[in-house]
């Protein structure tokens, strides 16, 4: 009988054949698996802009009050309204002007001049004429008794993205008011803008 030798170098191989086979295997079999469908939700929200600035005029003085007669204040007041908003979701966007307190429009020592004393007028808007600021508020902005819608602007397609410069003229009307004893009589006249 003869004697089979064993061949280490034959057996390595067919070993090493043998794990490459059933590694292609398994490789073929994970080159098509899909995994579950995962779903990540997104979004983006860019809010409108409503914006007002005063470029000059923000200090009004009278430097000489005559009683029983109405009193210019010397310079406009220039507003400048600026809105980014998307006109689906607005229609207009009103400029106010209004006192905190309308009994308290100016106080100097016990003296109150009360906001119906104070006219205002805006030739581009909506009081063309001198009109006393005794309205109401609108879109919850002034209060009862002492605002003044200065303008309504319709948004638009148009003119969604824009803005207006406005010149608010001021005065102080004494007519058939008592006689104010000298002093400084002073307030503040709040402006801002609501859409609706």
């Amino acid at each position: 009988m003869p004697t089979v030798r064993s061949n280490p170098g034959w057996l390595r191989l067919l070993l090493s054949l043998a794990l490459v086979a059933t590694g292609g295997e398994r490789a073929a079999a994970q080159a098509g698996s899909v995994s579950t469908a995962r779903i990540v939700t997104l979004s983006a929200i860019r809010t409108g802009t409503l914006t007002v600035g005063v470029t000059s005029g923000m200090v009004q003085n009278l430097p000489n009050v005559i009683d029983g007669t109405t009193n210019n204040f010397p310079s406009p007041v220039v507003v400048a309204t600026q809105w980014n908003l998307n006109p689906g979701q607005t229609v207009t966007v009103n400029l106010m002007a209004y006192f905190s307190v309308p009994t308290q429009a100016l106080i100097g020592g016990a003296t109150q001049i009360p906001s119906s004393r104070i006219r205002g007028r805006m030739t581009t808007g909506l009081p063309v004429a001198f009109t006393p600021m005794n309205q109401s508020a609108v879109g919850g902005i002034g209060t009862v008794g002492g605002s003044l819608r200065l303008f309504s602007q319709v948004v638009t397609g148009i003119n969604k993205n824009s803005g207006r410069t406005d010149n608010l003229d001021l005065q102080l009307d004494l007519v058939g008011f008592p006689a104010l004893a000298p002093g400084t009589y002073s307030g503040t006249l709040n402006l801002r803008a609501v859409t609706q």
